[in-house]
């Protein structure tokens, strides 16, 4: 890593997207030594960047973990994930890591230095809570890291250096978990959120919060609670009560506000990342990427659970309307539905095809459009992502929010807690409050007429069953529920692409194996037993050199247990010129094996959730580990 000494700057752009501050920095003299760095501008920028990061790293997850694909059918491409997971090593760089060390580390670093000077506690605090909320989001994307020799989280000058050596990843959760300790203990203290030095921090500076300490107390234990779920299922299911304490802190927090970050909208610097303006935020260097929702494609996987319909059909059971107590008559309404989950056709807006049939369509991924629908298919046919008619995602507007972590992930992680609790009435109970929240936010509520609510109970139903409820069901709702979340990717990860086609289970069931909802042959949905399920399997034209080779053992090789995407290589523009004898080290460089590496948190520990290994050797030093 490059030893970089500047303050990141938003310039122009940035400006105009805060609204904020009249003055920005001052201009620098020199490229590694600026002449004034306060606080007070250094927050607007640096809480810019943490959002820009969130984006970026759901942007990489939600291909990787197999909820989009595209109309083509490439294996390489300038956006690898997107694909056929091909392009890895000639990647020009990845955003999160300069997000990481420049962006988020050298700004936090600088604002902390000046707020020390001031004793602007309420600052230093702030700027803590992103530092380590950025160190989370990178070290779950990249695995081993940097900290303790870099200019952004060195403990001192002395520990600095241009080449610093990567922490093993239990080192980095080590710290992020102990620093976010003393983090919490530290707004909890009258001295220092009722400091009479702190600055006056308004909503110009802090568009999340507008500086309430209170709120940002909220949110840091929160981002402690998503450290906590790293260790189940895998590693240790003693924290089980540890993750359940940690959400209760958060939500039960009398200051608890959702962290969220809204955009005004209008020009493409203050429009949403996620909208259809598709700003590409740059900010002086050349590397950052777009939205691609306007080619993206739901998957047939993520398609499937949330119960896409072949076309708009009829929907609703026979039954009686009551009034005053006396039966009427059968009320035989049907409505046009385009999915089981009310969700569906309020995050992507249905469109027609040719023959005028408005519906949600979807793809296996990266199969090519051509090779499902023909050569006179067009991409248009598909989902609009944006819903830029009826305006429901909230996401996906040029106002619309980037949030940095939703109640319904905390609600998703005290349920998957209580279930390997083996609490698992409870564990549907929160299951279902998560999902809810989730309707919430996609404006289900409010809009019912009876036979959505219909609809709602037969979803319900299907999807969180009273009878029979498992981890597949909580771990696909939670799917749903993060999509264009960073955590999307992680939880995928966490229950190693459980399936069929790897042969892994947890508690006896492949996590992500769905079950079809839809009868062909009775044209309508109810409840019963269906036929069919659609698996979560790697993509088609996957690029063959990286992960078609004799690495893929077991008898279905390219399904294995090792074959799958697990972390994202170290960025090439930084890491490769300036710490090439580090990567050689650690053999990430020009590896692509070092993709398929698990996370700590996949492996196998103190725990008896993995009941079925799958097939194939994993990828570790010792294969042992993994045998029952």
């Amino acid at each position: 890593m490059k030893k970089v000494l500047y303050i990141a700057l938003a310039s122009l752009i940035l400006m105009t997207t805060m609204n904020s501050c009249e003055e920005w920095l001052d201009v620098n003299t020199s490229p590694d030594q600026p002449t004034t760095v306060t606080c007070d501008v250094v927050l607007p920028a640096l809480l810019f960047y943490s959002t820009q990061n969130v984006y970026d790293c759901a942007e990489y997850g939600i291909y990787i973990a197999q909820s989009l694909t595209t109309t083509g059918k490439a294996s390489t491409s300038s956006y690898p994930y997107k694909n056929g997971w091909g392009g890895w090593l000639t990647a020009n760089r990845h955003p999160q890591w300069r997000r990481c060390y420049i962006d988020v580390g050298v700004n936090s670093t600088y604002l902390i230095e000046d707020a020390e000077k001031k004793n602007a506690r309420n600052y230093i605090l702030i700027a803590k809570t992103l530092r380590l909320h950025s160190l989370l989001l990178t070290t779950d994307l990249f695995g081993d890291i940097p900290v303790r020799e870099t200019f952004a989280y060195a403990e001192s000058v002395e520990d600095r250096t241009g080449s610093p050596k990567y922490d093993h990843q239990s080192y980095v959760y080590q710290y992020i978990q102990s620093e976010l300790e003393d983090l919490i203990e530290l707004y909890e203290d009258p001295e220092w959120i009722n400091c009479p030095t702190n600055g006056v921090i308004d909503e110009k500076q802090d568009r999340m919060f507008a500086g309430d300490l209170g709120k940002w107390r909220a949110f840091t234990k929160a981002l402690y609670a998503r450290v906590m779920l790293r260790q189940i299922p895998n590693q240790d299911l003693s924290k089980c009560q540890a993750v359940i304490d940690a959400v209760e802190a958060a939500l039960g927090d009398p200051s608890w506000a959702e962290p969220i970050y809204k955009f005004d909208g209008g020009t493409a610097e203050q429009c949403c990342m996620w909208g259809p303006t598709q700003p590409k935020m740059n900010l002086g260097w050349a590397q950052a990427r777009e939205n691609l929702l306007t080619s993206a494609v739901p998957s047939e996987f993520m398609a499937s659970i949330l119960g896409f319909y072949p076309g708009a059909i009829p929907f609703g059971r026979t039954f009686e309307l009551i009034d005053n107590g006396i039966a009427k008559d059968a009320d035989k309404r049907k409505v046009a539905m385009y999915s089981l989950d009310p969700r569906a056709d309020r995050m992507m807006e249905p469109r027609a095809n040719g023959d005028k049939m408005k519906s949600l369509r979807s793809l296996k991924n990266n199969i090519g459009m051509d090779v499902i629908y023909g050569t006179d298919y067009k991409a248009d046919y598909f989902p609009d992502l944006y819903c830029t008619t009826d305006r429901t995602n909230p996401y996906t507007k040029d106002d619309g929010y980037i949030t940095f972590i939703t109640e319904e992930e905390l609600l998703f992680a005290k349920a998957e807690a209580l279930y390997w609790m083996n609490r698992k009435g409870e564990a549907r109970e929160f299951t279902l409050e998560a999902v809810r929240a989730s309707f919430n936010r996609y404006g289900v509520y409010g809009t019912l007429d009876i036979v959505e609510e219909e609809r709602l109970a037969i979803f319900e139903e299907l999807r969180i069953p009273a009878a029979g409820f498992n981890i597949a069901h909580l771990m696909q709702q939670k799917y749903v529920a993060m999509y264009l979340q960073p955590e999307q990717w992680c939880d995928v990860r966490r229950y190693n692409y459980s399936s069929s086609m790897n042969g892994i289970q947890y508690d006896g069931v492949y996590v992500y194996d769905v079950e079809k909802v839809f009868d062909s042959s009775r044209g309508n949905v109810t409840s019963g037993n269906f036929t069919g399920k659609v698996v979560l399997a790697r993509p088609f034209n996957i690029y063959e050199p990286h992960w078609s080779t004799s690495k893929d053992l077991g008898t279905n090789f390219k399904y294995s247990a090792n074959a799958w995407m697990n972390r994202v290589s170290a960025d090439p523009e930084t890491e490769e010129k300036y710490n090439r004898p580090e990567l050689e080290r650690l053999g990430i460089y020009q590896n692509p094996d070092w993709l398929r590496n698990r996370m700590i948190w996949q492996m196998p520990g103190n725990t008896t959730a993995i009941t079925n290994y799958g097939e194939g050797e994993w990828m570790t030093s010792n294969p042992d580990v993994f045998k029952k």
